[in-house]
């Protein structure tokens, strides 16, 4: 085609593939991909993994810690086996990014894939750990507070009443993977009536405003330290909870906590903020927030004189512009190695330390870019695509016949994961073990990639105008007069198509698109067709929400018998399906009608 000739690829072994390309006089070059399970397959694994990686000991003052294992050594450590973190960095087994990532991608997890024993692990940690331990109750005197490094237990019972010792709950980074804990609690309580918690949906939604509202309160009033001016991984969640506190009643709480993301919003679009800046003078780690806050401000934005909001309309787009760049700036998109594509920079400039857990987190933000905003979407698609699945090779996973894993054999490591990819063959880790070319023996902080994974996790129809049509985590066939696409994205609530010159997005607030048959549309989009399967075995709804759909009146049909119209006037909708009892799958049609 032109200047391009292309070509299709099938690997036949999991783990490392590298092709050697000829070319030119006596020239080569290599393509480094990696192989491995299907995405649902790992983000299942991952989670199974992390819930068997649990301290219960009601003797030990970390009774109910989820916590890192040495895939070298297969070793689990613990507050009385540091393994081979030393010094200062022991933070890392128990709390700070590494520590609280863990079960809070394990509870986002199992909002979209319940089972019982693992949430119950959740509700053990939550109860012998958090509450009252890393956590202040409302009894004590900073409600809903978290204690920072090295260990809540050593603040608690610190001799230093200040800031080191017992008041060591500024660490603004520490609040938000709480939120994420106990929203994600709260969905599967609300969403799965057959699950087991321990506390009601309602209580866990109260705990995630709690721990909001503190992030932007408790570390300004200790240390001075303002949350409104650092982009902080996971803290996008917020934005749920205050939908979900309005959807519940809780009208006053919402607007509280409304208000201070709404003033994070504006000191950042409104401000000269540096946008590298987190716990370094140079830092990746922003750029999941940093989008979050650009799209509220350009749905909320000021137009033309008026000013009701305060956020003006072209400081948002403004601001849009400026952090997409930034993101980018450190994000690798030019070399094709999988540990480099789509990856995040550090300083080490892709020489070490990549497919950190900002890969899959800032890469989401590229990749709502694309479907959202970019006139031209093409090449933000498929960078922020490779962001998402980047990191994935990272995890130690694999069959009986491949010994459960490329990087660390055997059934124990099978679910594993490693915290950082180090190109170089030999050097230190930012933990500071000495280490060899590919992924950490220790987990650290790709928790809180995988997580964000799961909010990035789409199917993807688009016309491409280098390799054609094209669908980025699926599979798709033209039959006659139709398009057959088949989700694999591992999560299953979201298809995008963007064909033809349109645009169309479908996004499930709960159950799936069914993966055993493929959803189906017209090549206009007047007409999609597709299954949806449950975990909730009660009668309930689940909403469709759409964007991007042409001003119409669409019909929507359960089975063949028509349910109802709607009018969509704007490009968005909303549409309630109803899930009974007598099936765990539905078919469902959308078809324009005028």
């Amino acid at each position: 085609k032109g200047d391009f000739h292309f070509y299709q690829v099938q690997f036949q072994r999991l783990g490392e593939n590298r092709l050697t390309i000829h070319y030119g006089n006596t020239q080569h070059m290599y393509l480094e991909f990696f192989s491995t399970e299907p995405l649902e397959t790992l983000i299942k694994k991952r989670a199974a993994f992390l819930a068997r990686r649990q301290h219960r000991d009601a003797s030990k003052w970390y009774n109910g810690l989820i916590t890192d294992w040495n895939m070298e050594s297969q070793v689990l450590l613990s507050p009385d086996n540091y393994d081979r973190i030393q010094s200062w960095r022991i933070y890392a087994v128990t709390c700070d990014d590494p520590g609280l990532g863990k079960p809070a991608y394990l509870a986002a997890k199992n909002a979209e894939y319940p089972q019982q024993n693992e949430i119950e692990a959740l509700d053990y940690y939550i109860k012998n750990f958090v509450w009252g331990g890393l956590q202040q109750t409302t009894q004590e005197p900073y409600p809903y507070a978290i204690y920072g490094i090295p260990d809540w237990k050593t603040n608690r019972e610190s001799i230093d009443p200040g800031r080191y010792g017992q008041r060591h709950i500024w660490r603004i980074y520490d609040y938000p993977h709480i939120v994420l804990l106990y929203y994600s609690m709260y969905r599967i309580a609300k969403n799965y009536p057959q699950i087991k918690t321990a506390l009601p949906a309602t209580e866990y939604l109260k705990r995630a405003f709690g721990t909001a509202v503190a992030l932007f309160t408790v570390p300004m009033q200790v240390e001075g330290w303002s949350a409104y001016r650092t982009g902080l991984y996971n803290e996008l969640v917020i934005g749920n909870v205050i939908a979900d506190l309005e959807a519940e009643g809780m009208t006053a709480e919402a607007q509280t906590l409304r208000k201070h993301w709404e003033q994070k919003v504006k000191t950042f679009v409104n401000g000269q903020l540096n946008l590298f800046q987190s716990e370094y003078a140079f830092d990746s780690t922003g750029f999941e927030a940093t989008h979050a806050l650009a799209k509220y401000a350009l749905e909320h934005a000021d137009k033309g004189t008026d000013n009701t909001t305060g956020i003006p309309l072209e400081n948002a787009q403004r601001f849009m512009q400026k952090q997409l760049a930034s993101n980018i700036f450190c994000r690798g998109w030019l070399e094709p190695a999988y540990y480099l594509l789509g990856s995040d920079y550090r300083g080490g400039g892709g020489n070490s330390f990549t497919l950190s857990y900002m890969s899959q987190m800032g890469g989401s933000s590229v990749l709502d870019y694309s479907l959202n905003y970019a006139k031209e979407p093409d090449w933000y698609l498929r960078l922020g695509y490779a962001s998402y699945l980047s990191a994935w090779a990272l995890m130690n996973t694999g069959t009986a016949e491949s010994n459960y894993g490329y990087w660390y054999p055997g059934k124990a490591n099978d679910g594993g994961a490693g915290g950082g990819f180090e190109p170089a063959p030999y050097g230190q880790t930012w933990l500071n073990q000495p280490h060899h070319r590919g992924p950490w023996y220790y987990a650290s902080e790709v928790d809180l990639g995988y997580s964000g994974a799961l909010r990035a996790a789409a199917t993807i129809l688009a016309d491409d105008p280098i390799f054609g049509r094209f669908c980025f985590g699926g599979d798709w066939r033209q039959t006659a007069g139709e398009i057959e696409v088949t989700p694999k994205d591992g999560v299953r609530r979201r298809l995008h198509a963007l064909i033809g010159g349109k645009k169309m997005h479908m996004v499930l607030n709960g159950d799936r698109f069914l993966a055993a048959q493929p959803i189906q549309l017209k090549e206009d989009l007047s007409e999609i067709r597709f299954r949806i399967e449950s975990d909730n075995p009660s009668n309930h709804s689940v909403t469709l929400n759409l964007s991007g759909f042409a001003p119409a009146t669409y019909q929507l049909r359960i089975g063949k018998k028509a349910f109802g119209t709607f009018i969509i006037n704007d490009g968005n909708g909303r549409v309630e399906l109803p899930i009974n009892t007598d099936t765990r799958t539905k078919l469902f049609a959308l078809s324009r009608t005028s």
